[in-house]
């Protein structure tokens, strides 16, 4: 959890895993596995509704993955579905709700990704890092248009302003997923999927400087969140690095960490681990 929070609203997707319940201490995850369906949901809406945003969103995720073979147009309908389910519940309840998701689907070499609001996809490939997703703040509108610095954004009040997120009715606003797709893998790239609590506490400059003076890809993760909270990030941070080809041939290597209790949800995410063969120990 972020220094200002008091729940971690926070959820994950990994080949057909996420958690089915709160966690509020930190789990770390590390396996092999050939490619799949990667993401971060980050729920907004206060404790219980934040929670219920981004389950809902990543068990539409999980519907689509259990079809086999999972596409883009799959994504983006498990995201329209997930956006009418969310909006059910908060006409029901009278309290507001959202989520956010950024999701990247593996497939061989080549990487796609699909978000909606600010979590985000970033690829660092030879010293260089670049965001594949699309923030949909007001201020990132205003950098696109020349009309503010990243800097300068960075300090602005409206820089958490959503004008995309799951849980938007029809008659607001149309839901449109950005969608980056065919993306080549090189050996050594990394992958980073993460709620905005890593990149509120970590610059550009500070995620290069890691990923490139920290060779273990297994721990890498664990190092950007240590960081992130280190440098005063207020809100949960989850992230997710998916690295190709560094020691281990073709394969991808993952490591999911997230802030959260090891209590049922996250027993029984294990135990679907290791029963898939998506854990290896090493």
């Amino acid at each position: 959890m972020g220094q200002a929070r008091k729940s971690n609203q926070d959820n994950y997707f990994v080949n057909g895993a996420f958690l089915t319940e709160p966690e509020k201490k930190r789990t770390e995850l590390c396996f092999e596995s050939d490619g799949g369906l990667f993401a971060v949901a980050d729920g907004m809406g206060g404790e219980a509704n934040g929670d219920k945003a981004s389950l809902t969103a990543v068990q539409e995720l999980a519907g689509e993955y259990s079809k086999g073979h999972p596409r883009g147009d799959d994504i983006c309908r498990a995201v329209l579905s997930a956006n009418e389910r969310v909006c059910e519940m908060v006409r029901s309840t009278g309290s507001r709700s959202g989520t956010t998701l950024a999701a990247a689907l593996i497939n061989g070499n080549k990487l796609s990704i699909y978000n909606i609001g600010d979590s985000k996809c970033l690829l660092y490939r030879n010293g260089t890092l670049t965001q594949l997703s699309r923030d949909h703040t007001v201020t990132a509108q205003l950098i696109e248009a020349g009309l503010m610095t990243k800097q300068e954004a960075a300090r602005d009040r409206r820089s958490h302003q959503l004008f995309q997120h799951i849980g938007i009715e029809s008659g607001e606003m149309q839901l449109s997923v950005f969608r980056n797709e065919g993306i080549s893998m090189q050996p050594d790239d990394v992958l980073i999927i993460c709620s905005d609590g890593l990149t509120d506490g970590l610059s550009d400059e500070d995620m290069i400087s890691l990923i490139s003076s920290s060779p273990d890809r297994n721990t890498l993760a664990g190092v950007l969140v240590d960081a992130a909270i280190s440098k005063g990030s207020m809100d949960n941070v989850t992230a997710l690095t998916v690295s190709k080809g560094h020691k281990t041939g073709s394969a991808l290597k993952a490591l999911l960490v997230l802030l959260g209790c090891l209590g049922a949800a996250a027993v029984g995410t294990l135990a679907y681990l290791f029963a898939s063969g998506i854990i290896r120990l090493y």
